[in-house]
């Protein structure tokens, strides 16, 4: 997800839901007390109305406090930060000219509740993209899944298909890797999926993706990259995967390899057919021996 920082976890990113949705129907208690004080003429705490309430109210503290260190600059974050200031200060000059016996105007009033409606949409912006983080990463590799996967390719092949760039996919299967389950264990077994999408992910630019395919497989994509610059990075990642050893429990290692089949994404034809041939080129990667990269025209 677009500017959503993907460092949280599956688990961290249900919590902050979770805590979003609380936080949130604890600040529209809170309004609902302000303005009941101001029409029923009731008595209001100083919480309501100080310069810094703002940083008091339970949602700007955990602004400040609480929340993930991780999304504490990140773009909507900021935002809300600065849209949550400026509706507590809209609130408090409607307190101020209450307080002095003075009439509201319909600008007083009106700003407020365009500032209290900004702070809901962007708090519902956060939420909206959490979801969509949910729903696109697999929760344990932290890599998209497949549901992104033909969407993010069918952009891409759309737009290669106007720009006359090459671009490649990549099958990437780790070899052996039910020997690794059946031998230590599916924890085991899942600590190696992360490990491998970790150093997928470290060896590559911003600019490529990883996906998690399914089972042992990911599919890599690199945009701007032909067959010459592909082969070449990935001969680096193997070489480099196979000269690694996975830590598992009590300090044993783990030889770990992978096999990789490569071709160019097609603008002409469906993403499907891309998808297939790097896998026929993984499958001969397979064939003749394992940790191998093996391209297909």
């Amino acid at each position: 997800m677009a500017h959503f920082d993907s460092h949280i976890s599956t688990g961290e990113a249900r919590e902050l839901l979770n805590r979003l949705e609380l936080l949130t129907l604890y600040h529209d208690e809170w309004l609902s007390a302000f303005i009941r004080a101001i029409v029923c003429d009731e008595p209001l705490q100083s919480d309501f109305f100080s310069d810094d309430a703002h940083v008091t109210c339970r949602f700007g503290h955990w602004l400040d406090h609480e929340i993930h260190e991780s999304l504490r600059q990140a773009p909507i974050v900021c935002d809300i930060r600065l849209i949550h200031r400026s509706m507590h200060k809209a609130y408090r000059q409607l307190f101020l000219a209450w307080q002095q016996n003075r009439r509201l105007s319909a600008a007083e009033y009106d700003e407020a509740n365009v500032k209290k409606t900004a702070f809901q949409l962007s708090v519902s912006t956060l939420q909206f993209m959490v979801y969509d983080y949910l729903f696109q990463v697999d929760p344990l590799t932290k890599t998209l899944n497949r549901t992104k996967l033909l969407s993010t390719l069918e952009r891409e092949r759309n737009r290669i298909s106007e720009t006359g760039e090459l671009s490649a996919i990549v099958m990437v299967d780790i070899d052996y890797f039910k020997k690794i389950n059946d031998t230590y264990g599916h924890v085991v077994g899942d600590a190696v999926l992360l490990q491998v999408a970790l150093f997928l992910s470290s060896s590559l630019r911003p600019m490529d993706i990883i996906f998690r395919y399914g089972g042992e497989e990911f599919l890599v994509y690199l945009p701007g990259t032909g067959e010459k610059e592909a082969v070449a990075v990935l001969e680096r990642i193997r070489a480099n995967l196979a000269d690694n050893r996975i830590m598992i429990d009590s300090g044993r290692e783990i030889h770990i390899t992978a096999s990789f089949g490569a071709t160019l994404l097609d603008p002409n034809m469906e993403i499907a057919h891309s998808i297939e041939k790097a896998d026929q080129a993984l499958y001969k990667a397979k064939q003749e021996g394992r940790n191998l990269v093996v391209w297909l025209d």
